[in-house]
């Protein structure tokens, strides 16, 4: 529940929420992304700020 604010729609515009959904698969996919590189490169998966 990263992106806890899609649950409920709470802007006034759509293209609010347009861009917040954008943000939020932009952010996943950079994660997955990451991840992956580190499992072939056989390095240790980085851990997530504390908070998020």
């Amino acid at each position: 529940m990263n992106a806890r604010r899609h649950a409920r729609d709470y802007e006034r515009l759509i293209q609010h929420s347009e861009s917040l959904i954008t943000w939020a698969a932009i952010t996943l996919m950079t994660r997955r992304i990451t991840q992956r590189q580190f499992r072939q490169a056989g390095q240790a998966e980085p851990r997530p700020p504390i908070g998020h």
